[in-house]
């Protein structure tokens, strides 16, 4: 969990059956006060580091990476872009072929996938649009329910020209999966179905 904060995602996690969730962020207090919270969930991890570094792991080392808001706070950085790209850089060499990557970001596809693009990693994204819930509620005639849209993207990894975003601050939410497979030229390519581009 890159940028965990004081979210209670991971914890919800736990509850919902996941283990061995390792939780970054770059501020010690943050940390210390999340480490007190859950001391008893043994299934999370507390650790203080700079998601621009993080070699105290080694290559390989998760099966998944959640960043929720974390490249979009990097975004907005006095080191902006350099600082994301070398966020990405190590998310990339973190995760074991095959694992995923999940982007929760207010960033559109052509800001992300072309930040995602810049690292030598070949990615197979899937994208999916999640309004907000107060939009929800709107269009639903107050009830609750999840509206989330998978949606395909075009060759060149952007949102199709016909594509209409309903809701403005709509978060778009990146399902990247890392290939083995090294680029050189980290050219975009079809992918092997509708709803997924590779890159």
């Amino acid at each position: 969990m890159l940028g965990c904060g004081n979210s209670l995602l991971s914890e919800d996690m736990v509850k919902d059956g996941y283990q061995n969730i390792v939780n970054i962020d770059i501020s010690s207090v943050v940390i210390e006060q999340m480490k007190e919270k859950h001391m008893d969930f043994p299934q999370l991890t507390y650790m203080q580091l700079d998601v621009r570094d993080m070699s105290f792991f080694g290559d390989g080392s998760f099966d998944c990476i959640i960043d929720k808001g974390t490249l979009d706070a990097m975004m907005c950085g006095d080191d902006a872009p350099h600082g994301a790209y070398k966020m990405l850089a190590e998310v990339a060499r973190l995760m074991r072929p095959g694992g995923i990557y999940m982007l929760i970001t207010y960033g559109a596809p052509k800001e992300r996938l072309t930040l995602l693009n810049q690292v030598r990693c070949r990615w197979e994204v899937e994208l999916y649009i999640m309004p907000t819930p107060e939009y929800q509620l709107k269009w639903s005639n107050g009830a609750a329910h999840a509206m989330m849209e998978k949606v395909a993207l075009t060759v060149d990894g952007q949102l199709p020209p016909d594509y209409v975003l309903k809701d403005p601050e709509s978060h778009f939410i990146y399902v990247c999966y890392k290939s083995d497979i090294v680029t050189e030229d980290n050219s975009m390519v079809a992918g092997q179905d509708d709803a997924m581009t590779s890159f």
